[in-house]
């Protein structure tokens, strides 16, 4: 409303800016015209009696002897002039339409003839006392006066007839105003009608003017709005100074996108991800790794934070105490759920955004990508726990076994002591069987706690991985479970046991085999990276949970009901032996055991 309320104040004022001088003018030039119809008038009126003037050539008094009327009374001598002039006053007043003409006698003090014909009863009067003529008799002077006089409202003109110097009357020459007033009315009429066109010309090519000013700047209003979020836009190029305009707005555009993309040029180089939002809260600019790890959308441009990071409590929370208090928060973890990655954890960091006036311009956002850092950190602890544990297996395996040697001995005996129907034969082969699952418990033990003593040869993946499909084909085919793979060829060989290799597989195959349903499948895939190669273990089934995704490779762990909870803390111990590592996920559908072995040139040890 405000803004409408602006422009319409700046239509009016344009308008009114253009319009009141035309009016002012118009005035002005119709006074000046009035007068110059007047003084027209006035010259006209002048010249007739000048005319009039120099036809009298004799004195009144010549006139009247030569007519013999030397003795006549007064009113035989204005009859004896009014005959001798009102021939002339008449030929002068068909002359002039309009024009009333007229001999006025000092001496006689009347009016001796009156032109036209329809003013002639006036002929023989005496003027009255205030009538301008009488001053014109006293001062001998001409003069053109407007008012009421013998004729009515007139415009008179009058001028002294001097004879041998003495004043013997004066003649004039009038025309009724009611005829002025009609030409100067025609005259206003026309000069009002060109006014009020002209007005509406000028009201409606002012209000052109405005709206296309209006139109050229939203354009350039809309551009520059359009400029603040991309500077790739260019305006369109305008005709006349506003295209220079623009023209320039172009070049400044041009200017700051080379330097932008100089400074954005440096910023993907960052491994770092960086937002910027200014004091308004919108996001500005961001770099190619802010965009990989919280997937930032290019129409994010120039939104508000609150509706791009809505579904991020804490980073809301942070850029908002960035931006009302000015605090920079230092070292604070964000889990963030990636499309395909997973769940992240990112380092967040803000500061202030400020100029070299230590004005505030708005927030910088730092996000570190902090999930591999911690992956790593939790494999270190889980390699320090497994070290730990390794050592007191190895305690335990060789405490168990020397007593266990004694008590299968000791069984022996007494079996072979005991009748060959002897029921107490039942009990000894349950003690064997416990001594020896008790002894398959202590190597378990013993690989566990020390998988890299076997010798390392240079090992064929492939083979391995095609001998351990080979060692669960029966139990698969028996449970209905296919086994399928897609193994990359020539794939470089790996330093490790070739048997310790084939007992990791085999134990998470088995582990797939058990979680996989009747009527599912198990697929293995391989990829080659510059440092390491990843096998890819999948299966159809129920997903991990995911509190013991990380727990599943902890000793003793098991959701199994029978078990010793060793399988996979043992493979992840001996590919650790051999710089790898294994890692478990929940992808659509079941679940993916990943095993990365390092590649490796001959020469070079473990």
């Amino acid at each position: 409303m405000k803004a409408y309320f602006y422009r319409l104040r700046f239509v009016v004022s344009v308008i009114v800016a253009t319009v009141l001088p035309i009016l002012i003018t118009g005035i002005v030039l119709q006074k000046a015209a009035e007068q110059a119809l007047l003084d027209e008038k006035k010259q006209k009126l002048i010249a007739i009696t000048e005319q009039m003037d120099f036809a009298l050539t004799q004195t009144y008094e010549e006139m009247i002897a030569d007519m013999g009327g030397t003795n006549a009374s007064r009113e035989e001598k204005i009859h004896l002039l009014n005959s001798k002039l009102e021939p002339l006053t008449n030929r002068i007043a068909a002359a002039h339409p309009g024009i009333g003409v007229g001999y006025y006698a000092k001496d006689l003090d009347a009016i001796l003839t009156y032109g036209p014909d329809s003013e002639s009863l006036h002929v023989g009067k005496s003027i009255a006392p205030d009538h301008p003529g009488r001053e014109v008799l006293k001062t001998q002077q001409p003069d053109v006066v407007i008012g009421q006089q013998v004729r009515g409202n007139i415009m008179n003109a009058m001028i002294p007839l001097i004879r041998d110097g003495d004043i013997i009357g004066y003649v004039w020459a009038n025309e009724l105003m009611s005829s002025i007033d009609v030409q100067l009315a025609g005259m206003r009429h026309s000069i009002y009608i060109i006014l009020g066109i002209g007005c509406i010309v000028a009201a409606v090519v002012s209000g052109l003017l405005v709206h296309r000013l209006e139109v050229i700047l939203a354009e350039i209003k809309s551009g520059l709005k359009r400029l603040s979020y991309d500077l790739s836009f260019r305006m369109k190029r305008l005709e006349g100074e506003p295209g220079e305009i623009t023209g320039a707005i172009n070049k400044l555009a041009s200017d700051l996108q080379a330097s932008r993309s100089h400074t954005e040029t440096m910023m993907d180089s960052m491994e770092n991800g960086v937002i910027a939002l200014d004091q308004d809260g919108r996001l500005t600019a961001w770099n190619e790794s802010a965009t990989n790890l919280i997937s930032l959308p290019n129409e994010a441009r120039g939104e508000q934070y609150e509706r791009v990071f809505v579904h991020s409590p804490v980073l809301l929370d942070m850029i908002a105490q960035a931006l009302q208090n000015a605090e920079a928060n230092r070292e604070l973890e964000w889990r963030h759920p990636h499309s395909e990655r997973g769940l992240l954890c990112i380092k967040v960091s803000t500061s202030t955004w400020k100029d070299m006036m230590d004005q505030i311009l708005g927030v910088i956002v730092v996000l570190e990508d902090r999930t591999e850092w911690k992956q790593m950190e939790a494999r270190l602890a889980q390699a320090e726990r497994l070290a730990v544990i390794g050592e007191w297996a190895t305690s335990i395996a060789h405490e168990v076994r020397n007593p266990l040697t004694s008590i299968k001995a000791f069984t022996q005996i007494i079996e072979e002591e005991l009748p060959d129907k002897h029921d107490s034969r039942e009990y000894t082969g349950i003690i064997m069987e416990e001594v020896e699952r008790l002894n398959r418990f202590a190597d378990d033990l013993l690989l566990f706690s020390r998988p890299s003593e076997e010798s390392h040869v240079w090992v064929n993946l492939e083979q391995v991985i095609s001998r351990s499909i080979k060692l669960v084909q029966r139990n698969a085919t028996q449970k209905g479970i296919s086994i399928q793979s897609k193994l990359l060829g020539n794939l470089p060989p790996v330093l490790a046991s070739p048997e310790l290799l084939t007992q990791v597989f085999l134990n998470i195959l088995l582990n797939a085999l058990q979680s996989a349903p009747a009527g599912k499948k198990i697929w293995l895939e391989t990829a080659l990276s510059a440092d390491h190669i990843s096998v890819h273990v999948n299966n159809e089934g129920p997903a991990i949970a995911k509190e013991n995704l990380y727990m599943i490779f902890e000793p003793f762990f098991t959701t199994k009901l029978t078990g010793t909870g060793l399988g996979l803390s043992i493979s992840q111990r001996i590919v650790q032996a051999y710089g790898g590592h294994i890692s478990a996920e929940n992808i659509e559908g079941g679940v993916r055991f990943t095993i990365d072995l390092p590649v490796r040139r001959e020469g070079e040890g473990i």
